[in-house]
């Protein structure tokens, strides 16, 4: 496969001076050493479990740019047409990749042991049909708004986005339509799943850019409800609390974004509500009693949201340089354990999660979203969150300091707070971190850096008060 895959580049190669205005061609390279100390936030040292590895991200992209077409309405239509390839891989193994939490996190992608997949592999018209529109056919890769709703993480989706100019104050609008898998089943050793992904982004710029997003998923496979429950489910046979199994589930999440950079402040806040239908189906596990089948209730539905709000402000500081403050804060809601067939519990199949190997989150080491973290709950699949059974929904309040850079070298400090939305047991903190780092970057080619992550569990985690540690050596190449 890899060698009809380079066949293929060269070939390309060969023959893209003959029509094309230019030629790109983008290779990168990031290694990253990791070592984890108690993944299970216990305070039992024998059942911890530290875990260290070696992550490899390699990339190659080839993409021929401004190929001449007719032209149509006194304009130019011109067509690109690329292919990037990606491989990912933790020291030459797949043991690493397979072992929980970090199995989640290879589930995302096409392949993890370091064998290459296609990351892109597309054509996009420029003036589709003569009109000022950019439509992309193919593997692509697409994040909406923030990644709140909607991000591919770097595995690339497959499908259909058109761009283009509203004739209106300035607005522009996209639509895209994608077919995909829900990878939280995959990693959970599910059988393929199909998952429709589509809807639309308007921008409408003032001082800042307000940003209206939609987006459904539409997903066909058996699936089990979480947030749902009914009476005697299987027989007696299953917890009754995640007994719940559906198809053909239909869910709607609609976002407004404001985004904002003006002179020192730079902001950007996303807030987004949940909504949905489920067809409940039996049990796979079901058996008849007294020669009757426990019924499921007649529909399921969904009903959350989330905020994710980042603010920045870059100070000069005299005869020093400029120094930057952070804030931010984010929340999911969580499934009221209460409302039997109703999920309140946010989660969209593909918001942005994963970075390669790694999780991408607020925290080096806890790396939260609004609807899953590193939260020590690893060896059942009762959560989809990772968070410990009863715990629904995460809350994060960050805050950090990047002083004047020394030397080119750049150190940032940062803490946050980590809750959990709704807790069965009446406790909602999950813990606490500080996170150091040193970097160095040459013109964004290159870059060096050293982290390390201090977690201390809450109440909300079965190890109220123990402690966990992440260091990191990152280093990254690309042109």
């Amino acid at each position: 496969m890899l060698r009809r895959l380079c066949a293929a580049s060269l070939l390309v190669l060969a023959i893209a001076p003959a029509r094309a205005a230019n030629l790109d061609v983008t290779a990168g390279y990031r290694m990253k050493a990791v070592s984890y100390s108690n993944l299970n936030l216990t305070g039992d040292k024998p059942f911890q479990y530290n875990h260290s590895f070696i992550s490899n991200d390699a990339r190659l992209g080839i993409a021929v740019r401004k190929i001449e077409l007719e032209p149509r309405g006194g304009d130019m239509t011109t067509m690109d047409v690329g292919i990037t390839l990606r491989a990912l891989g933790a020291s030459g193994s797949t043991s690493t990749v397979r072992a929980a939490p970090f199995d989640r996190v290879a589930a995302n992608y096409p392949s993890a042991d370091f064998t290459p997949f296609i990351e892109q592999a597309y054509v996009r018209v420029n003036r589709f049909l003569g009109y000022p529109l950019e439509a992309t056919f193919g593997r692509q890769n697409y994040r909406l708004g923030s990644g709140l709703l909607l991000d591919d993480d770097g595995a690339g989706l497959t499908g259909i986005t058109v761009r283009g100019d509203l004739p209106w104050w300035g607005m522009k609008a996209e639509g895209f339509v994608f077919s995909d898998r829900d990878s939280r089943r995959a990693a959970q050793g599910g059988e393929d799943n199909s998952l429709a992904l589509f809807g639309f982004a308007v921008d409408l710029p003032s001082e800042g850019v307000w940003q209206l997003n939609q987006l459904f998923e539409r997903d066909r496979a058996q699936q089990q409800i979480y947030g749902c429950s009914y009476a005697n489910a299987a027989g007696g046979a299953q917890p009754p609390s995640y007994a719940c199994y559906a198809s053909r589930t239909l869910k709607s999440f609609s976002s407004l974004r404001y985004t904002l950079s003006y002179g020192p402040i730079v902001f950007d806040g996303e807030a987004a509500y949940q909504r949905g239908t489920a067809s409940p189906i039996n049990h796979p596990g079901d058996t008849a009693l007294n020669g009757t089948l426990n019924r499921p209730p007649g529909r399921i539905t969904y009903n959350a949201n989330a905020q994710v709000v980042k603010a920045k402000w870059k100070q000069s500081l005299p005869r020093l340089g400029e120094g930057i403050a952070r804030v931010s804060v984010a929340r999911g809601s969580g499934d009221d354990a209460a409302t039997t067939t109703r999920d309140e519990a946010f989660y969209p199949a593909h918001g942005h999660q994963f970075d390669g190997l790694d999780r991408s989150g607020f925290g080096s080491f806890f790396n939260a979203t609004p609807y899953s973290a590193f939260g020590g709950n690893y060896g059942s699949t009762t959560t989809a969150s990772g968070l410990q059974e009863g715990s629904s929904g995460i809350m994060v309040v960050g805050v950090g300091y990047t002083p004047p850079a020394y030397k080119g070298v750049i150190f940032d400090a940062d803490f946050y707070l980590f809750q959990t939305e709704r807790a069965t047991r009446g406790v909602h903190t999950l813990g606490t971190e500080w996170d150091l780092r040193l970097r160095y970057n040459v013109q964004d080619r290159f870059g060096i850096s050293v982290s390390t992550a201090f977690f201390k569990s809450g109440k909300a985690t079965l190890g109220n008060g123990a402690s966990a540690k992440k260091y990191a050596l990152e280093a990254f190449g690309r042109f």
